[in-house]
């Protein structure tokens, strides 16, 4: 007797390989029979005309920041994503000290690893928490002890159960460190089968470089690397993902092992103090990027790089602005306007102080041409970069949508990648990537975490104006053999977990 059967399905198995019709029988939170005409289950769902895959993998997520206060990870599950890698960026909830004491992600995983949620994670060790944690925000290189004790910390991590860890090159105080640095902590990772991921030092006018020195961390520690939501960010730096693309393919084709993530947005998003005060003007010593704008050099020239943009930063639009929510949604030339400032500069350096750097933003410098030639490299999967809408009004309308619209947008609509093929990114390839054997693929014995949806419905409704539209065409979402998401409403039941290397 199978515990669910899902009957009369196109199965798309997670390898890239061609549908085929079939069922799918469930027993025990695994996959233990596919076939046709199979009977005797508890619960049966009837997939005539629908498409079954194995649970989306979101293969760069910040989830880890909302495990505790919001597990059922709703916006994450009602998008078809049953894993998420998070602690990404460079940043994990571990480890960190506070009032002197050191919190390790040893102690952190043993706090979270019995919380159910309506989504399951697997941890990365951010570098900037780590170098936080032993060092602060300063800028200098480490001292050899305090980079032995990063590498007894990624050690502890490893031996914990994160699966790999991630770098954030371009924040504070990540783009303080070396090069040198990097590899040392990456050349732990690899003794210990796992896997590093980097928000590369700059992603704009410096990017081809960025890249050059991501691909040598990877290539001196022998560590298997990802490099994360890669773009080309800025109006000059458009088209330049040929060039990046074929660095990857080149260092590839000599023994490295290199993959990318990409979101399917023309708009990145993170904190305003991070995109106006870039590391270029962190002198030496600075230990708070926000200090900056006390320092009226800096900010002058701040000022005077900021004229490439004329004066307009329409392109900048406001999600996150705590002593100012009615600007949420608003762009910055429109709250200049309601401000009365004639140079929105003034209104940015405002917003950055009276948040004291909270304020966060959407940033639409990317092009289509370079989203398409990222998404339809091999070797990219797909990711959300965000955690959960918690208690936020407006967000960037990937942390909702993600999944859905690179399967309407860029599969059904423009055809840049066929379903199948898409469907591997999605699935076996992030789990292969990030050694999660049981993840990823239908096929008899894997984890029954699966996709049920009409692929020629399937539709992210969320935008940049409204955000928390949800998504069409997702008919079931099933984890550990449970179903916890119908007709695009998650049910409640929570069945994910703390995946642990």
């Amino acid at each position: 007797m199978y515990d669910l059967i899902i009957k009369n399905a196109t199965v798309i198995d997670g390898t890239g390989s061609e549908p085929y019709m079939g069922d799918v029988a469930v027993k025990d939170g695994k996959i233990t029979a596919i076939g046709e005409d199979l009977n005797g289950a508890d619960k049966v769902i009837d997939a005539t005309g629908l498409t079954v895959t194995p649970g989306f993998i979101d293969s760069h997520s910040h989830s880890d920041r909302t495990i505790k206060p919001f597990p059922n990870q709703r916006e994450k599950i009602e998008q078809g994503i049953t894993l998420s890698i998070t602690g990404q960026c460079g940043f994990s909830q571990a480890p960190r000290k506070k009032d002197g004491v050191l919190t390790k992600i040893s102690q952190y995983i043993s706090g979270v690893k019995d919380l159910s949620q309506g989504s399951s994670a697997a941890l990365m060790i951010g570098h900037n928490s780590l170098r936080s944690a032993v060092m602060g925000k300063v800028n200098r290189n480490a001292t050899p002890e305090e980079l032995k004790k990063m590498e007894e910390l990624v050690q502890d991590a490893m031996d914990a159960g994160a699966i790999g860890m991630s770098f954030g090159l371009f924040y504070v105080p990540g783009c303080y460190a070396p090069t040198d640095e990097a590899i040392a902590l990456a050349k732990v990772v690899a003794r210990n089968n796992g896997v590093i991921a980097a928000h590369i030092r700059c992603e704009d006018d410096n990017v081809i470089e960025s890249v050059k020195e991501f691909i040598g961390i990877s290539v001196k520690s022998g560590c298997r690397a990802v490099f994360s939501h890669h773009k080309a960010h800025g109006f000059a730096n458009f088209g330049k993902t040929k060039e990046t693309l074929a660095l990857i393919d080149e260092a590839n084709a000599n023994g490295a092992d290199l993959y990318l993530d990409a979101y399917p947005y023309i708009a990145s998003h993170t904190t305003m103090l991070a995109r106006f005060v870039p590391k270029a003007f962190h002198p030496e010593g600075t230990t708070n990027a926000l200090n900056l704008l006390d320092n009226p050099a800096i900010v002058a020239d701040i000022r005077k790089w900021a004229e490439q943009w004329n004066n307009d930063l329409s392109w900048t639009l406001v999600t996150k602005c705590s002593e100012h929510p009615e600007y949420e949604g608003m762009n910055v030339n429109e709250i200049a306007d309601l401000r009365g400032d004639t140079d929105r500069m003034d209104t940015v350096f405002s917003i950055i102080r009276e948040t004291k750097g909270g304020a966060g933003a959407c940033f639409f410098m990317m092009c289509e041409e370079d989203v398409e030639n990222v998404l339809k490299h091999p070797r990219t999967m797909i990711g959300t970069d965000s955690a959960v809408a918690g208690k936020s009004r407006k967000y960037h309308p990937r942390l909702r949508a993600t999944f859905p619209r690179v399967l309407a947008r860029y599969v059904r609509e423009r055809g840049i990648v066929p379903l199948p093929e898409m469907i591997r990114r999605m699935t076996s390839l992030p789990a292969d990537v990030y050694k999660l054997p049981e993840k990823g693929r239908i096929l008899v014995g894997k984890d029954a975490d699966l996709c049920i949806f009409d692929a020629d419905k399937i539709e992210d409704c969320a935008d940049f104006v409204h955000c928390e539209n949800k998504n069409k065409g997702l008919h079931y979402v099933i984890i550990d053999g449970e179903v916890v998401v119908e007709n695009n409403e998650f049910n409640g039941i929570r069945r994910g977990k703390i995946y642990l290397r």
